[in-house]
């Protein structure tokens, strides 16, 4: 005789099977449609849109494009769960900072207001201590607290020393971005008793999981470290001749006039650990993304470093396209 728990879990496997095999389940395929209704003018928002804006540091500045985006589509946010600049931006979002205020602070500023928010510190644990943007992101937030924002918010930061994830989502908004925020090496990171807390996006670059966690019925999830078209992190690798390489060092010079800062030389010690952090990142969000089955993905390719905090209306302009471009496929869908 069978086991009547053993037929059950029978059952329910073949559901699965059948259901990735035929496609999305009924309650996907009805948020699609109800989703493409709102779009289309046809219907209220009677579900909740959830938003997880993920890591890339100044390439991060294409969420601005893609809160302008949907805001100008009708789509209503109604929570944000942020990785490192997806919670900086998330949380000015969150805390009731308008597009417009969130572009101005992003595109006015040259390269002296960037490096007069950077404190260098001996690098015991980062190159920069971190406290003066942890002042401005608090003056720009209204020193808030998470839980009186406008709209619900969760920022993700993780203990390097044993990999552990965490959701900030109670207490000063400013410290969550900032923890958030905090990458290895360049920043010093903040604790907590024994705990070391370092950049979310070491973990969980696009926080999809955070803001389902949430209740959010609609996920749209905002990769800002998706690999150029043509280009993926299953590359074939390339050949080179050993005998062309040398030595590499880094010279320096003054900015000229209109020139960003990180271009006056060769990258640099904290430039390098930085990019290095970034394309482990792009390698997990870009799994992460298709495994975790967000209702819509926004992967965006700015093409520019993360460092390059002076072109922030490149990453804009390509964040608002491309969440167009997504949102006319939306409507597309049957």
């Amino acid at each position: 005789m069978i086991d009547p728990r053993h037929a059950i879990r029978i059952f329910l496997s073949i559901c699965l099977v059948l259901g990735t095999l035929f496609g999305a389940s009924p309650n996907t395929v009805e948020m699609e449609q109800k989703f493409k209704l709102v779009l289309e003018g046809k219907a209220q928002q009677d579900f909740t849109v959830g938003l997880a804006l993920g890591a890339g540091a100044a390439k991060g500045f294409a969420h601005i494009g893609v809160l302008d985006a949907l805001e100008k589509a009708g789509i209503r946010i109604d929570m944000i769960a942020g990785s490192s600049m997806g919670a900086i931006i998330g949380g000015g979002y969150a805390a009731g900072l308008s597009v417009d205020s969130l572009s101005d602070v992003a595109l006015n500023q040259d390269w002296l207001d960037v490096l007069n928010l950077l404190d260098p510190v001996f690098p015991t644990r980062g190159f920069i201590d971190g406290q003066k943007i942890h002042a401005f992101l608090n003056e720009l937030y209204g020193h808030q607290n998470i839980e009186d924002l406008a709209i619900p918010f969760s920022a993700t930061t993780v203990d390097i020393l044993k990999g552990d994830l965490f959701v900030l989502n109670k207490g000063n908004l400013a410290n969550a971005a900032r923890a958030s925020s905090s990458i290895p090496i360049i920043f010093n990171p903040l604790a907590n008793e024994d705990q070391v807390l370092v950049d979310g996006g070491m973990i969980d670059p696009v926080p999809i999981d955070v803001v389902r966690s949430m209740g959010a019925d609609y996920i749209i999830a905002v990769n800002v470290l998706a690999f150029p078209e043509g280009k993926t992190e299953k590359q074939k690798f390339k050949y080179m001749n050993a005998d062309k390489l040398k030595n590499s060092r880094s010279t320096w010079r003054i900015p000229k006039a209109n020139e960003a800062w990180y271009t006056a030389g060769k990258p640099n010690l904290a430039e390098i650990a930085h990019e290095t952090v970034i394309l482990s990142m792009a390698l997990i969000a870009a799994n992460q993304v298709e495994l975790a089955n967000p209702n819509m993905i926004i992967n965006v390719s700015t093409g520019l470093a993360a460092w390059n905090f002076l072109e922030a209306e490149i990453a804009i302009e390509k964040g608002y396209r491309e969440t167009i471009l997504q949102l006319e496929l939306a409507k597309q869908k049957h």
